[in-house]
């Protein structure tokens, strides 16, 4: 999930506001410079919207001094175009030099929560989580006192927390702050958004690798209706949730309901990824093995030999991955009453030295 876009929209909202709080003489100026800037940030100009925060920054100093809150703002917001070109070094000066002029005004706690914000996701992006977790922290406080009307920006808080707990495998500690994150956006009349559908599929990776499947599925159902409604089905959350629900269902014996989520799957991994990747060769194995299940030995006999060839190049004849799917394309071949080929495959499995599963 891109936190950086949904907390760029709220400091272009408070810069607007500040800019109310100056004389026109004073503001003119530095509002064109800086409206300048957004318009060419949205177009993808950064150099340019780089050049206009740059020249916004050096007329508030020159004409409300270096403290002021819209200094702050700006450098906030230009430390954003940093990072959205991977100019982590300047992001970060950007963001302390905000944050040293925020800190001094205790009127600007929210100016302060969304740098503190954006400086954690900097961190976190450059794998310093040490460095992100106590800004995650110091930005919930902030937060949670200004109250109901900030839920948008302490959900963006608690989902930073929530990504580090998960990357460190404190899973225990990460699932209760999902869970938070999706009771803060759950508003009535407003509509789920992809950034819910992202802690949906990150509570249904949990859920799963703790084999509980019961709270997975709808997880991964309830993310895959949103990415659905928004044309974004072809994500890699996206064909991980499909394959992942596919098999949870096949394992369930629903195999009507993992058909075409294990298809589409296929397909969208052929696509992203292309005809020799080993993501694919796990997918046609998958939708293979539920075919299988479903004795439609015709359908899965092709998308093993396909399994088969891409792991083999990829990966070697004796690696464990292609002596498994041996042995399943084996299995198919005896079902058809194939036995020499299927004794064929199994001795070459055997042959191997990798222990049959």
């Amino acid at each position: 999930m891109n936190s950086n876009k949904m907390t760029l929209a709220a400091i272009f909202t408070l810069l607007i506001l500040l800019g109310g709080r100056c004389t026109a003489a004073q503001a003119q100026d530095w509002s064109a410079a800086s409206s300048a800037a957004v318009a060419a940030s949205q177009r993808g100009e950064y150099a340019l919207a780089e050049a206009s925060y740059k020249e916004a920054i050096e007329i508030q100093q020159n004409t409300m001094g270096a403290d002021h809150p819209g200094v702050a703002i700006s450098l906030n917001n230009l430390a954003v175009i940093y990072q959205d070109q991977s100019k982590y070094p300047q992001a970060e000066q950007a963001y302390l030099q905000a944050l040293a002029i925020l800190e001094k005004d205790a009127s600007q706690k929210a100016s302060t929560g969304l740098t503190l914000n954006n400086l954690a996701a900097l961190y976190h992006d450059e794998g310093m989580d040490a460095k992100a977790e106590p800004l995650y922290k110091r930005a919930l406080g902030i937060w949670q006192g200004l109250g109901k009307n900030q839920s948008a920006n302490e959900a963006i808080a608690v989902i930073g927390l929530a990504g580090i707990y998960h990357s460190r495998n404190q899973d225990a500690n990460a699932e209760p702050l999902y869970l938070r994150a999706l009771k803060l956006w759950n508003e009535p009349g407003k509509p789920e958004s992809t950034e819910a559908a992202a802690v949906l599929f990150q509570l249904g990776e949990i859920y799963h690798a703790r084999s509980n499947n019961t709270e997975a599925a709808p997880m991964y159902s309830h993310a895959l209706a949103i990415w659905e409604n928004t044309s974004q089905m072809d994500s890699s959350e996206a064909i991980t949730a499909q394959a992942t629900l596919g098999e949870i269902y096949r394992a369930e014996g629903k195999y009507s309901e993992a058909e075409p989520l294990l298809e589409r799957a296929l397909k969208a991994t052929e696509q992203t990824l292309g005809q020799d990747h080993l993501n694919l060769a796990a997918s046609l194995n998958n939708l293979a093995l539920l075919y299988y299940c479903e004795a439609k030995y015709d359908s899965a006999e092709p998308l093993y030999k396909r399994a088969l060839e891409i792991r083999e190049k990829n990966l070697g004849t004796d690696d464990p991955a292609v002596q498994q799917t041996k042995q399943f394309y084996a299995a198919l071949l005896r079902q058809v009453g194939r036995k020499a080929e299927a004794r064929k495959l199994e001795a070459q499995a055997s042959g191997s030295g990798v222990a049959l599963l």
